[in-house]
């Protein structure tokens, strides 16, 4: 049964205080007196942070500093609302680009000044509907109980509920999530059989391309965007396949049609200029950058990648000099932070060669040494070929080879960024064959788990142990490796006892996975693993 309206918690966001106390009102009238407000971006983040709320009304235009759009955002990103929660978007402005730029970020419900307490009150009544019978799955989601939610999910579609799509598109999302992509296929083909609904069809794609059936996600993306052009999900996934089908030009001129239409998405613009910067179109580049740093400026997806980019571009379409300017802007941005002090320095370093600067590009490449070595396996994998190819333009070909044969080991399960570090090998001149030399690191190293695998199921696991803590060794941002080498170090415990010394190991296993991706489904089983293993 849903919950009443005055049963729940509010957030207000409006940077009016006579319209948060109009909302407020309304709120009150329907019996709601759990209601908080706050006037700006800051002081909603702070909130969500430290409150769970039921309902976010959020006007899009704050003033300075984060917008709406860019509320929505983070708290998806970092998840600090779930799914039975409900965020409203409110607009004074009805114009097509703030509309694109607020449904594109999925509020649940979007309202256009003025509106009338009765239109709030019936809004609110039909996304509660919608929403209530998900707090429990929300819960086991929340919990990483992934096989939970599956249990419920799979009840109350057996209940055939009003809702039933909600609880079939949330198993359907789990699947992909899991790269149980048959699965996913399956279910949502059972929905199409039923009738054409764009986010079923929008799944199948996504399942194609996790199954690497590239051609066909593409023919499923186009289509998509044909019977809608306002369809920007899809054009983002049509430009990621055709990128993966070695279409880079086509893939670019995807994404520039994509932000004509909607421009104020700061990944998008990332991207376009990442794939215009590949294609050598240093004035595409140059405005999505620009547009990016723009947009980014209170976003939780800005990046000093950006402005390392734009400075990389600026270099080529205007002077040293303006390169500069954008660096000092990457500086002030990211003040203290380590991996913006890596980009900076990177950057600088080619600038300054250009320049004739040597002894300063030599120090910067020093600096630039120090903190990659100082990121460790914190270092993004991107990292690996941005300071390859810095080492390789400033003569150190020997290292700039190391980085990339390392970031093959690092990686040997992510086909799509392998195929970044062939054409990176290709551009340098780096290796005759890149992709051969690829796929001979990559199958040596599937040799390796599975052998590894195979002499723990013979019982051998002191021989495992050694094996995988060698691969960990020579591999230490691989997080297959780590992650069985964690596995194999609990089963030897599980049958000889507590050792402080591997449990230690483990945990720093485990925490160099969370580090490289906290949301992989192995990494939360294994810290189930140690907690049950730790409790005995």
């Amino acid at each position: 049964m849903a919950p009443r309206i005055e049963q729940l918690s509010f957030l207000i966001v409006d940077d009016y205080a006579d319209m948060r106390g109009v909302l407020r009102n309304m709120l009150q009238s329907f019996g709601v007196t759990d209601i908080d407000s706050v006037a700006n971006g800051r002081e909603a983040i702070a909130h969500i942070e430290s409150k769970r709320y039921d309902v976010i009304l959020c006007d899009y235009n704050l003033g300075d500093g984060r917008d709406g759009q860019q509320i929505l955002e983070e708290v998806r990103a970092r998840k600090l609302i779930g799914v039975s929660s409900i965020f409203v978007m409110i607009t004074a402005e009805n114009t097509l680009l703030m509309v694109m730029g607020a449904v594109e970020y999925e509020p649940d419900s979007y309202l256009t000044k003025p509106f009338t307490k009765d239109l709030l009150a019936q809004r609110l009544e039909r996304l509660l509907s919608k929403k209530s019978d998900l707090r429990e799955i929300e819960q086991a989601i929340d919990g990483r109980d992934y096989e939970r939610a599956n249990e419920l999910l799979d009840q109350r579609i057996a209940e055939n509920p009003r809702n039933l799509n909600e609880f079939i598109k949330l198993k359907a999302e789990l699947a992909l999530k899991a790269g149980a992509y048959d699965q996913a296929e399956a279910i949502y083909s059972g929905v199409l059989a039923q009738r054409e609904i764009a986010w079923a069809r929008m799944g199948i794609g996504k399942a194609y391309y996790g199954n690497r059936r590239y051609a066909e996600a593409a023919q499923v993306f186009q289509g998509l965007i044909d019977g809608n052009e306002r369809f920007m999900v899809a054009y983002d996934w049509l430009a990621r396949t055709q990128q993966a089908l070695d279409e880079p030009e086509a893939a670019q001129k995807v994404l520039e049609a994509a932000t004509a239409h909607s421009a104020k998405a700061v990944v998008r613009q990332r991207a376009l200029g990442e794939l215009a910067l590949r294609n050598r179109d240093e004035k595409v580049a140059e405005r999505a950058f620009s547009q990016a740093i723009r947009l980014g400026r209170h976003s939780i997806y800005k990046h000093p990648s950006i402005y390392a980019n734009l400075a990389r571009v600026k270099a080529v379409t205007s002077s040293g000099d303006a390169a500069m300017m954008v660096l000092r802007d990457l500086k002030k941005a990211y003040k203290g932070d380590k991996e913006a002090s890596l980009y900076a320095a990177m950057t600088e370093a080619v600038i300054q060669e250009d320049m004739d600067h040597g002894e300063r590009a030599r120090k910067c490449m020093v600096e630039a040494h120090e903190l990659y070595k100082e990121l460790g396996t914190q270092a993004a994998p991107e990292l690996a070929l941005d300071m390859a190819r810095t080492c390789n333009r400033m003569g150190e070909t020997g290292r700039a080879s190391e980085l990339l044969h390392q970031a093959v080991k690092n990686n040997h399960s992510d086909e799509l960024f392998l195929k970044e570090v062939g054409a990176t090998m290709g551009d340098l001149g780096l290796a005759e064959d890149p992709h051969a030399m690829i796929a001979g690191i990559t199958k040596e190293i599937v040799r390796l788990n599975n052998r590894g695998v195979e002499l723990a199921k013979l019982g051998k696991l002191d021989q495992a142990m050694l094996l995988f803590e060698e691969a960990v060794n020579g591999m230490p941002g691989n997080k297959v490796v780590n992650l069985n080498a964690a596995r194999i170090f609990m089963l030897h415990m599980n049958e000889t006892g507590i050792e402080p010394e591997l449990i230690a190991k483990v945990r720093d296993y485990l925490e160099r996975v969370r580090q490289m991706d906290a949301e992989d489904r192995t990494l939360h089983k294994m810290q189930r693993m140690l907690n049950q293993l730790l409790q005995k």
